[in-house]
Formats: structure tokens, sequence, C-alpha cells
């Protein structure tokens, strides 16, 4: 997590991941919404930055969700810990990219039915970045 820029698509992905696993997991249901969103989310990437993501989206999801595995206790609970507010506060600066993590991790988390934990998580970030 430490090589992810601000702003990335990878940053992006990590958020989407980080809603899904409030549930202590991150569904096939979950994975399969975030690859069928995948292209939505590079083009709308394209639109807002003029920037094509030439990467291989489903590698990059996996190395992603590979990379989170020793730091999901850190990433889960009740409360948004202050680890997760400096990590995701540094990663998602921009207002449209915070829009897109937001809209896409809805998505994804939603496939297997939205928890209560990832609702919660979602509505903090959510108020926070003065969406709702």
């Amino acid at each position: 997590m430490n090589n992810i820029e601000p702003n990335s698509i990878e940053a992006v992905i990590l958020f989407i991941l980080y809603i899904c696993m409030q549930d202590e997991k991150i569904s096939d249901e979950e994975i399969k919404e975030l690859l069928v969103t995948a292209p939505i989310l590079n083009k709308m990437y394209l639109d807002i930055f003029g920037e094509y993501i030439a990467l291989d989206l489903e590698q990059k999801i996996s190395e992603i969700n590979d990379q989170t595995k020793n730091q999901r206790k850190k990433l889960m609970g009740g409360k948004v810990s202050n680890f997760e507010k400096e990590l995701f506060s540094k990663l998602l600066t921009d207002p449209s990219t915070q829009d897109i993590a937001l809209l896409a991790s809805r998505n994804a988390a939603s496939a297997d039915g939205l928890h209560r934990f990832e609702s919660k998580k979602f509505n903090f970030w959510a108020e926070e970045w003065s969406v709702i």
C-alpha cells in the first residue's frame, strides 16, 4: 500500500476493496462486480483526468487485494481509525477521484448485500468528503 500514488486508479481500487472487506471478507460477488465496473472506472478516469489507464485492471485488483491481506486488521473495525483516516485522506484528495471511489465501492460492496459495517464506513467517507 505504500507504493500507491494519490488519486491513482490503484488508490481507487484500494478504497473499493477497503469498503468491501468491512464484513470481514471480500466475496467472489464483490470481486466480480468490481471487474465488471473496471471498464467504467477506466472511462471515468479518462474523462476526468484525460489519462487512459493501460493496466490489466484484473491483475491490479488481485495485486492490491494481496497487498492488503497483512493490513486488514488496521483497515477493519466498527470505527474509522486514525490509520484509515490518514491513509485515505492522503490517497484520495481530488473530489472527482473521491466520487469515483465512493460510487464504485458502494456498487461493489452491494453485490453480496451491503453489510452494516460496509455501509458505516461508506457513510463516514461520504460525509467526510461532503458527498451527503
